[in-house]
């Protein structure tokens, strides 16, 4: 995983991370072996009043009613067709609930929120403060939060969301001393081996609940009344099976495709790459695409660009083991001396 170094430009939002904080290496060996800051990739709103539990359980694809006090769920808001419009996490307590989503959907959930509030006592807010997280075996609220679950500490509040079986905690306010802050590259990378879609990079205004594979599963109750459009998803449901899936890709040469690359087999375009990282997981430059049906995994692949292809394999999600282990326990054979990757990462250095 190459180091831009200290100096690496900022992306055009002037909010983002920086792709890096001078070692990806290490803020990667943080997220996987320790506890880094990832800091304001998400934004939260909440909506607070006697009405505001049976709106939401109208609205969003989670048993809001259901949820314990303080519970923390998955969920999706949909379109009216169906199709997938956010991805959340719900927080609740009494007559107050909070919605976290990607940095900057803030905004729209809020107006969509704000749009079917129709004779509702309940308020929309959206809070102005950012929401960071702790990600690493080694996080420091776990006894405090359990899993699933929040607390609000005054204007603030952690709570506990696991990635593909690493630890999680949403917080806002001042992040714990002595944290390891996270910049883009190594985030990313965590990201996707974890198989953890962005609604606007890995999901497109067609995707249908069920074609975002394991997240489905957990974000849509099928046990409660009607929400918006749940039509779609209860006869996906019934039909049981989907025409594309979200899919890890594993590149089998050291090429990074651009994102939105062509995904072929026996050259049809099956599917397009999103979301690219270098995993030190498994080695290998990594992405998400969402794969249409009759591409398995363990499938060959070609992902080719104007200008270049690269040869690769299809995953199921997620890529990396559902608890941390060591990176390097059975590497391949890439042509480099096993000793000297181990003492790079050892040392704290960019791998190869």
């Amino acid at each position: 995983m190459a180091d831009p170094g200290p100096g690496a430009p900022v992306g055009a939002d002037r909010d983002a991370a920086p792709d890096s904080f001078g070692n990806v290496t290490a803020e990667y060996l943080a997220l996987r072996r320790g506890c880094g800051l990832v800091a304001g990739r998400w934004e939260v709103v909440w909506v607070e009043g006697p009405g505001a539990v049976p709106f939401l359980q109208g609205l969003v694809s989670a048993d809001v009613e259901g949820l314990s006090d303080r519970g923390v769920c998955r969920s999706f808001l949909l379109t009216p067709r169906g199709m997938v419009r956010f991805s959340l996490w719900v927080l609740k307590e009494g007559p107050r609930l909070g919605l976290v989503c990607d940095r900057g959907e803030g905004p729209a959930l809020s107006e969509t929120l704000e749009y079917y509030r129709i004779r509702v006592k309940a308020e929309v807010r959206l809070d102005p403060r950012p929401v960071s997280a702790l990600v690493g075996p080694i996080l420091p609220w776990t006894e405090v939060l359990g899993e699933d679950r929040w607390e609000p500490r005054g204007e603030d509040f952690r709570a506990s969301a696991p990635l593909a079986g690493t630890p999680r905690a949403f917080f806002t306010g001042e992040a714990p001393g002595a944290t390891r802050p996270v910049g883009e590259l190594a985030w990313r990378a965590v990201r996707v081996e974890s198989g953890e879609p962005e609604v606007k990079r890995d999901l497109d205004d067609r995707t249908i609940p069920q074609e975002t594979g394991e997240l489905a599963d957990a974000a849509i109750s099928f046990d409660k009344g009607c929400y918006l459009g749940q039509e779609l998803a209860a006869r996906i449901d019934s039909r049981g099976r989907v025409n594309r899936t979200l899919r890890g890709l594993e590149v089998r040469t050291n090429l990074l495709p651009p994102e939105g690359a062509d995904v072929l087999k026996d050259e049809k375009k099956v599917g397009k790459i999103t979301s690219v990282s270098e995993s030190l997981e498994l080695m290998a430059p990594v992405g998400l695409s969402l794969i249409r049906r009759g591409t398995d995994p363990g499938d060959e692949v070609r992902i080719r660009w104007e200008g270049g292809e690269a040869p690769a394999r299809v995953r199921a999600l997620p890529m990396a083991p559902d608890s941390p282990r060591r990176i390097l326990a059975a590497l391949p054979d890439f042509g480099v001396p096993r000793a000297e990757i181990l003492e790079d990462l050892k040392e704290g250095r960019s791998s190869r």
